[in-house]
């Protein structure tokens, strides 16, 4: 180590014209050798030396010059000969008579007073709330950084201070220099061990406190900079919580000042620590704030494309709109993609125009080319992203457009719209506009971006298509449905003559009409006319309108199917049944209840399609998926309505508002408590009721499972009636059983005994079962109710009786009416 005197010697200002080459000049190289008396100088010496001609400082001008190109001598006298009172004297005057020619001032809160470093607990505090304040209060980075680099100099009483950004790409030093009132960053040299105390920081992420930068041999270039006057150097890394490196701070003092302590280093490092703290935020805000405005930006594009979603039209040019906007594209391209033909079409185009501030698309004749031409052809089948910073230069741009066009294209981003992993369109835009409104690359940020706005856009357009499909499907139902209901509904002519019938009674009454062992299949051409007899002796004559109730009643019959059991004959057996009970329950029930049961059980098994409830379920027919209980019971309630809904059928019209609602509202549950699922558990509640002898006609409840057992008890009505009629209903129902069971096994399952045509032996068994356990129990707690309902009893137990003979294998052909409603032999 040299001597203090020849040290103190390198460090004083060089004579005018003997500056030498910076350390990291052009000319240099890294292995050149350093001259003995040579240290970098300050960058606050002159960058060109002024030179008087006798090499003699003799005028004012000629020292002004001087000292100004060294302020540092000016610095050192004012410390050895003045007070600080003096010093800030001299500034108030000049505060009060200067007159700013332009130059911007620097802050308030960057004034030399501002910079002394407080040490009381509550002064920290407010100077650290201070300076976050400051630091919220800028917007580049650098001038954050190199105005808190002058409060940190005097933080620790410092001569000189010196901020390094530390380049992301390259990891290189930039030297911060406020020429102008403004930052300039300028490359200082490339961060290498062995060479600068700001290089090794930089590198080791660690703090440096060197007493004498001279003799530190970790640092053989010293500062770095050519006549340097430091000795003591105190170097700080700024970090973010995110571990990365954005600054170095190189505080020194130079010779003759006392050096740098731990303690100055504590301080330096609190205040740096906060520094990056208070930066990170500034930097994390920032981004949240870009962050927010791109969610704005998203919400309003969602807002405008979903509102447009039926319009592929309107949605492709939202689609164009925005995504010029996002990236402040000059031109825009949009393409969807035909799979099936592989091949981008489009008819929208964007031709640079304006209106209102907004673009204008040209809607032209739809262009068609191959998936595997071009660049959007490239991106459409292979869902790549392309960014393309000169055109031209790329093999797969095609230049044809702007030799027809004359416009010319710089830079390219092509990207995929992908939907369910398959690309359904592709976006390309076509030179960026920067702010100065020169053309400019797309970058990082703009693919990040579109990235997000794709996501939109494929919902977007998945959804468009979801919408013109389920468009489509609703007119093509609409157009089933007009159809369905012309061949659903009677004819006018048919009208005519049912009530020309009705009202010349052409028709033969049977006897038995009034009685419960009646059977619709020996009336099967009158069973209309007789529905009408029905509904004249409960409800009166006048009560419906007689055109009404018979296009009502035709358009019931002709939507049932001709199918073995579940047809308009049983629908008129089940209807005539509670016709019966009706008839014998006077003053039980209200005008109200009495419609909806009488008119839910002529519709109670509309549209009946054979198939038990379990089938549709089990085998997830449209149906089955349609409802998730009770499903033919929903279909035959939807059905129902469907035909009270169309022009000429509503039976109900001349209802009170109040008392139509109650007739809907009844008639759903009456048709759906016909499922015999549900009968278990109304019986036991209601038989509990009988049994504790609690049945309240007043409760609503008590009312409702009431109507569902009258329901239940007519829907079974076939097992009351007499026996030869009990044996053709029952080869009917099985018939139907029978069928379902064949289908399920055409599929590959085995069916339950009911439904298995091979079980057909056990038929009786079955059917003593059912009469046992259900139809009995049912009738007997309906018989409480109505003992007038004694005949339908009577009927299932006979009928019981001669199953049981037909389980034992004896003979029931000797059956007479008789002797069995007398006793069950």
């Amino acid at each position: 180590m040299s001597s203090p005197w020849k040290q103190l010697e390198r460090r004083l200002p060089p004579l005018p014209g003997n500056s030498s080459p910076s350390l990291f000049s052009p000319n240099r190289t890294k292995d050149s050798p350093v001259p003995a008396v040579e240290r970098p100088f300050s960058v606050r010496e002159p960058r060109t030396p002024y030179e008087c001609k006798s090499g003699i400082l003799t005028t004012h001008g000629e020292v002004k010059h001087y000292l100004k190109e060294n302020q540092w001598l000016v610095e050192e006298f004012v410390r050895e000969n003045c007070t600080v009172d003096e010093v800030q004297r001299w500034f108030d005057n000049a505060d009060k008579n200067k007159v700013y020619s332009g130059k911007k001032p620097k802050p308030d809160s960057f004034r030399k007073e501002h910079f002394l470093c407080p040490m009381d607990g509550e002064d920290i505090k407010t100077f650290l709330v201070d300076m976050v304040e400051n630091i919220e209060d800028q917007e580049n980075v650098p001038d954050i950084l190199y105005q808190l680099s002058r409060i940190m100099a005097a933080a620790v009483n410092a001569d000189e201070s010196f901020l390094f950004m530390v380049g992301a790409q390259d990891d290189s030093l930039y030297l911060c220099s406020d020429v102008e009132d403004s930052i300039q960053v300028i490359p200082f040299a490339p961060i290498l061990p062995g060479t600068t105390i700001a290089a090794h920081v930089a590198q080791s992420l660690q703090p440096v406190l060197s007493p004498d930068i001279l003799g530190d041999e970790r640092f053989p270039r010293g500062t770095g900079r050519e006549g340097s006057l430091a000795q003591s150097v105190l170097c700080l890394p700024l970090i973010q919580p995110n571990g990365n490196i954005v600054a170095v701070l190189e505080l020194s003092r130079q010779v003759g000042n006392s050096p740098f302590t731990t303690s100055d280093m504590q301080i330096a490092a609190t205040y740096f620590t906060w520094v990056g703290i208070a930066l990170d935020k500034v930097q994390v805000c920032n981004g949240l704030m870009k962050q927010r405005e791109f969610n704005d930006f998203l919400l309003q594009v969602s807002r405008v494309i979903f509102d447009d979603i039926a319009a592929i039209d309107a949605l492709s040019q939202h689609i164009m709109m925005f995504a010029k906007s996002l990236v402040n594209a000059d031109r825009c391209a949009f393409f969807l993609v035909d799979a099936k033909a592989e091949e981008l079409y489009a008819d929208l185009f964007d031709e640079g125009q304006d209106k209102e501030g907004k673009p204008v698309f040209a809607k032209k004749s739809q262009i068609r080319f191959p998936i595997d031409k071009g660049i959007a052809g490239h991106v459409a089948k292979t869902g790549e992203v392309v960014n393309i910073t000169d055109a031209y230069k790329d093999p797969r741009f095609n230049r044809e457009v702007d030799l027809q066009t004359g416009y010319a294209t710089r830079c390219i981003l092509c990207m995929p719209i992908i939907s369910h992993g398959e690309v359904i369109g592709v976006v390309q835009l076509i030179n960026k506009i920067g702010a100065d409104g020169q053309i400019m690359s797309f970058d990082h940020t703009d693919e990040s971006n579109f990235r997000m706005f794709s996501t939109y856009c494929a919902l977007a357009l998945h959804y468009s298509k979801i919408y013109s499909s389920n468009r489509h499907c609703e007119h093509q139902l609409a157009v089933a449905k007009e159809q369905l209901s012309y061949y659903t509904s009677c004819t006018e002519a048919q009208v005519e003559r049912l009530l020309n019938s009705w009202q010349k009674r052409t028709f033969t009454m049977p006897q038995d009409i009034d009685k419960f062992e009646f059977h619709s299949r020996a009336h099967v051409s009158s069973l209309c006319e007789l529905f009408i007899y029905m509904s004249h002796r409960l409800f009166g004559p006048s009560y419906f309108d007689m055109t009404t109730l018979a296009r009502f009643i035709l358009t019931v019959r002709k939507n049932y199917r001709l199918i073995p059991f579940h047809n308009f004959c049983h629908a008129f057996d089940v209807a005539h049944t509670m016709y019966m009970l009706l008839m014998k329950s006077e003053g039980k029930f209200t005008v109200v209840e009495m419609l909806s049961m009488f008119i839910a059980c002529i519709c109670h098994d509309i549209d009946h399609r054979a198939l038990t409830n379990s089938f549709h379920q089990k085998y997830g027919t449209p149906l089955g998926t349609l409802y998730q209980s009770s499903v033919m019971e929903q279909h035959h309630l939807s059905v129902t309505m469907d035909i009270l809904q169309r022009e000429g059928h509503n039976i109900f019209s001349r209802l009170p508002g109040n008392e139509f609602q109650q007739v809907i509202d009844q008639m759903k549950e009456n048709i759906l408590s016909t499922d015999l699922a549900l009968f278990f558990g109304n019986h036991k509640e209601l038989s509990k009721l009988l049994v504790t002898q609690s049945l309240d006609w007043g409760n609503d409840r008590h009312r409702l499972i009431v109507r569902s057992l009258f329901m239940t008890a007519s829907d079974l009505c076939a097992t009351t009636k007499l026996w030869p009629v009990q044996q053709e209903i029952v080869d009917c129902l099985y018939e139907e059983f029978y069928n379902q069971g064949d289908v399920e096994k055409g599929r590959g399952d085995e069916p339950i005994a009911m439904l298995n045509r091979d079980n057909r032996p056990n038929l009786a068994k079955e059917q003593v079962a059912f009469l046992t356990n259900i139809c009995i129990p049912c009738v007997s707690t309906l018989v409480e109710i109505v003992p007038e309902a004694a005949p339908m009893l009577a009927g299932c137990k006979d009928n019981l009786g001669q199953w049981q003979l037909e389980e034992e294998g004896r003979t029931t052909t000797m059956w007479n009416v008789g002797a069995s409603r007398v006793s069950n032999k």
